[in-house]
């Protein structure tokens, strides 16, 4: 029994018709960690718990199967489920401490766990999860909260369980810790071939952790990505965006020096570095908003002025910034259709099809078309966003650069926001440059990733490499 967890089309649904989990279809193979995330409400407890064999009351598995160990996990009667739980399946929860008696020794609590086990493999389990085998006289209030964490994992290996559940298992812990028990799980997998499932918010160190990540997006839809590569198109070797050499001095002072980057067709590249790096600088500098910028720069093998008054309308069209606050930059005085109305009709859309390229826009960032006759100050911040991403896609740009665009929105809106510029990029095959100081944006929607620290790139690569094994100083101190 080590075939670990095979879910085919599972689909649960609430009695009252409502879509807790879509289909899903994922392989967890012996040996390996699976993650599972998404937004809140997108199924990832309700998956967590089919994997155990629990479906809430309530709800109903309406299509597809679950294998956990080679065994239909909904296949068992109550007391046969309970028996192969205790045999193959161990749960640690998002706070394990609330799971271990307060009453008991660690010695018991592990015997209780496991009642064949001895006591040698119980102090074996504590080393193995990095504690000393004096713990085993410890009761848990006298444990940290990662100390606590590392016994229940020393519960799951005593036991010997094929399948390990972890809930949210970075949630809450400081950087060292965080990185000390992913490299914990990570361990336990490839040495005792478990199966381990996580589940998570934490995007931007969950695949460092994982094989394989499961995102459940906000439609229920699942996908399954390897190594945290961003769902889309296979992107193309063709360099839409080349920039060599760009350097910006002012005042005597160095904002960057030399910076080099690329990005292929249909791409998401991450620029990422401290504040005062120089992030938003060469977003104005690619843009054309900044006359001191010098080095060159290359749109589809077009030669691009670095100053706006060096393009023409069509280069100033081709390159497209969003900016961090979008109520800045859009006209109070003007609705969303005299905003998106100009774009349109200078990139050539005839004024009798100006409002209804207008509305095809809105319905393209998830807005509706009663939006056009409304005033910024009267659209919510994720509502703006959406309006200023429609505004530069108006322009039929072929790079998009967004710069901090989900800084000052919430978790779930900020998610929203990135799945349209997602869905933009695979649909239209347009280049995106994300530059953001969030590591789950950049894990979850960008294929390679740049470093700048004092206006200079320090580290450069796949997203998934660099956020695996960082070289540079600065980049650690990002992660930390």
């Amino acid at each position: 029994m080590t075939t670990g967890v095979v879910a085919e089309k599972l689909s649960i649904r609430a009695r009252t018709g409502a879509e807790l989990l879509a289909p899903t279809s994922f392989e967890a193979p012996p040996g390996t960690i699976t993650a599972i995330t998404g937004p809140s409400g997108a199924g990832k407890t309700t998956l967590m718990r089919a994997v155990l064999g629990h479906i809430a009351a309530g709800t109903t598995v309406v299509s597809g199967s679950i294998e956990v160990c080679g065994h239909d996990i909904f296949g068992f009667d109550r007391a046969a489920l309970q028996a192969f739980r205790r045999e193959h399946l161990a749960y640690v929860g998002q706070d394990p401490g609330a799971a271990l008696n307060p009453a008991m020794r660690i010695r018991s609590l592990l015997a209780e766990a496991a009642p064949r086990s001895t006591r040698a493999e119980h102090g074996a389990a504590l080393e193995r999860v990095g504690l000393p085998q004096r713990m085993l006289r410890s009761r848990p209030g006298e444990l940290s909260g990662g100390e606590q964490r590392r016994v229940a994992l020393a519960s799951a290996l005593v036991r010997g369980a094929g399948v390990l559940v972890v809930d949210e298992p970075l949630a809450g812990l400081h950087g060292q810790l965080r990185n000390e028990i992913a490299d914990l799980l990570r361990s336990l997998a490839a040495e005792e071939k478990v199966a381990v499932l996580v589940s998570g918010h934490d995007t931007a160190t969950l695949p460092r952790l994982a094989d394989d990540v499961v995102c459940l997006g906000e439609s229920g839809v699942a996908l399954l990505r390897r190594s945290s590569a961003p769902a889309g198109p296979v992107v193309g070797d063709e360099v839409a965006l080349r920039a060599e050499a760009i350097s910006v001095r002012a005042g005597g002072r160095i904002l960057l020096e030399s910076v080099d980057l690329t990005v292929a067709a249909g791409e998401s590249v991450a620029l990422v570095g401290p504040s005062g790096a120089g992030k938003t600088t060469v977003a104005r500098a690619l843009a054309g908003l900044h006359i001191r910028a010098t080095g060159r720069l290359e749109v589809n093998g077009r030669r691009l002025g670095l100053g706006d008054a060096r393009r023409s309308r069509r280069d100033r069209r081709c390159i497209q910034l969003i900016p961090q606050n979008p109520l800045s930059t859009l006209n109070p005085k003007h609705t969303v259709l005299q905003t998106l109305s100009r774009p349109l009709r200078l990139s050539g859309t005839p004024t009798r099809e100006v409002a209804g390229r207008a509305v095809t826009l809105l319905r393209q960032v998830e807005l509706d078309a009663a939006m056009l006759h409304r005033y910024p100050d009267e659209l919510s911040g994720g509502q703006r966003q959406r309006v200023a991403i429609a505004r530069a896609l108006a322009a039929a740009p072929e790079v998009l650069i967004c710069d901090e665009i989900t800084s000052a929105l919430d978790a779930e809106t900020a998610t929203a926001i990135m799945g349209v510029i997602d869905r933009t990029r695979a649909e239209r095959g347009i280049s995106i440059l994300v530059i953001s100081h969030d590591m789950s944006v950049v894990a979850g929607h960008c294929h390679r990733m740049l470093v700048l620290a004092d206006g200079r790139v320090v580290e450069a690569g796949s997203t998934a490499a660099v956020l695996a094994r960082p070289t540079a100083p600065q980049t650690r101190a990002l992660l930390a």
